[in-house]
């Protein structure tokens, strides 16, 4: 079943959602061995749906031009993959003893960060140049 949505992501991918069987081929095979990732993912897809047939529910055309995604299966497509967790951003649960009340948090103070270095880095750039045997 992942395969067949594959089949839908390739084709979703060409221009005017038609490609010739052997490109179709060499871009499913270049997906397959691109690591476990493309697998996973497909797979989370595919198990969003009980059964599918991409032929025989007018996702895909066929002819001897080569396939080509229907409307109906560019739908389908992002209809599976509208919410997945892949293109969700992680959500952060805080409880509320996680959350500083407002009059608990102390008052900032001011931290200057790097002051001393620029000043360090100064003042070796103009002092002479050390004489390693000398020390």
């Amino acid at each position: 079943m992942s395969l067949q949505i594959t089949i839908l992501k390739v084709l979703a991918s060409h221009d005017r959602g038609r490609a010739t069987l052997a490109s179709l081929n060499r871009d499913i095979a270049i997906l397959m061995a691109s690591g476990a990732e493309w697998s996973a993912r497909t797979r989370r897809l595919a198990a969003r749906v009980a059964a599918i047939d991409i032929f025989g529910s007018g996702y895909v055309l066929r002819d001897a031009e080569g396939w080509q995604i229907t409307e109906a299966g560019r739908k389908f497509l992002d209809a599976l993959e509208a919410i997945t967790q892949d293109n969700q951003p992680p959500v952060l649960i805080r409880r509320p003893s996680d959350v500083p009340e407002p009059s608990a948090r102390p008052e900032g103070a001011l931290i200057v960060i790097g002051h001393r270095f620029k000043s360090r880095i100064g003042r070796h750039r103009d002092a002479a140049p050390r004489n390693p045997r000398a020390i």
